[in-house]
């Protein structure tokens, strides 16, 4: 059994949740007819894990599934298990932040909104690695800090890749003005974010002091949406203790969140304006 949460079992699980309830078996009785584990069927209805299919296949008869709902399960158990090790440094991540990352490769669409630093798909080496020092407490394993840059440049090959990523961030002035790592480091993030700010699938929008408060003040937020038309949009907010998924009606929450956020955030040709004007701040 394939262990960890990605987009393709989560869709798996909900298209069998709604078989199972039109059967009116409970899991307990479907344990039993099918010699399926519990833990098994549990894990698989929440999206968590993904059987083998001759495990799948035996749930599905007991439930009474049709065969166009076989031939779609089928489908989505071939494509449920993405590889973590595509990923790198996958096994060091803490598990909701690898699901991030997992959702990141499939999605077509990602906002973002940082109120205290400098999102990680525009971070530079530096800041990624000054960023890590001072979070060590939050990640699994030791000396972090000397590969998270490698890990952030490769989860950024998603604003480069092929089929890049649409990628729309808003960022709070106090990231920008906070030395994170120092002068020098501060000066070459800031120039990257003017630099990248040119590619097209990329949008920045800065949240000025002068707007004074908005919704979302606290930490970071994540909103990613994917092509499938049955495919919900995925949420994170980021606090404390590490990254942590939101789902249905709280993800949409969050979108208007987001929404009105960036109905108050500076033009792009502004917020470029005010970026170069804090880089000039700094000296050379």
């Amino acid at each position: 059994m394939a262990i960890g949460s990605t987009r393709g079992k989560r869709r798996l699980g909900r298209h069998l949740r709604p078989i199972l309830e039109r059967s009116g078996l409970k899991v307990d009785e479907v344990v039993k007819l099918s010699r399926v584990s519990r833990p098994t069927i549990t894990r698989m209805l929440s999206g968590e894990a993904l059987a083998r299919w001759p495990a799948l296949s035996m749930v599905l008869d007991v439930i009474g599934a049709t065969p166009e709902e076989k031939t779609r399960a089928l489908q989505l158990w071939e494509v449920a298990d993405v590889d973590p090790s595509a990923i790198e440094h996958a096994r060091d991540l803490p598990a909701n932040y690898k699901r991030l990352r997992m959702d990141e490769l499939e999605a077509v669409r990602e906002r973002t909104l940082d109120s205290a630093l400098i999102p990680g798909l525009l971070q530079t080496a530096g800041y990624a690695e000054a960023v890590a020092r001072a979070t060590h407490r939050q990640i699994i394993g030791d000396s972090w800090d000397s590969r998270a840059a490698a890990e952030r440049s490769d989860r950024q090959e998603a604003l480069t890749r092929e089929n890049p990523i649409e990628y729309h961030a808003l960022i709070d002035e106090a990231a920008l003005r906070r030395l994170v790592g120092g002068p020098d480091v501060m000066r070459e993030q800031l120039d990257h974010l003017v630099a990248i700010a040119e590619r097209p699938n990329v949008t920045i929008q800065v949240l000025p002091y002068a707007i004074g408060a908005y919704g979302a003040q606290v930490g970071a937020m994540f909103l990613l949406d994917f092509d499938q038309s049955d495919e919900p949009r995925a949420a994170y907010v980021e606090a404390l203790t590490g990254m942590l998924p939101v789902e249905d009606e709280e993800a949409e929450v969050l979108s208007a969140v987001w929404d009105d956020a960036a109905r108050l955030a500076l033009t792009e040709e502004d917020s470029v304006g005010l970026i170069r004007a804090v880089r000039d701040a700094l000296g050379d």
